[in-house]
């Protein structure tokens, strides 16, 4: 495994950007952070579960699994 650093910035890229706060987040960038921490998981954002964001949650994901390695 790499040595890469993964940060908020990189899941915010492939969230929704919709500030809705349905995730109890203020913003999708608050929301990545939590995401980031392990405070928050990827299906706490409503948005990400609609079938367009499939690739989108894929994408998280294998971010997410890049920080637990």
């Amino acid at each position: 495994m790499t040595d890469q650093k993964i940060s908020a910035f990189d899941i915010y890229e492939y969230l929704p950007h919709t500030n809705c706060k349905n995730c109890g987040e203020n913003n999708c960038m608050a929301f990545a952070e939590k995401l980031l921490q392990g405070k928050k998981n990827i299906g706490g954002c409503s948005a990400l579960r609609g079938d367009q964001y499939e690739k989108n949650r894929q994408e998280i994901q294998t971010l997410m699994d890049v920080t637990r390695d």
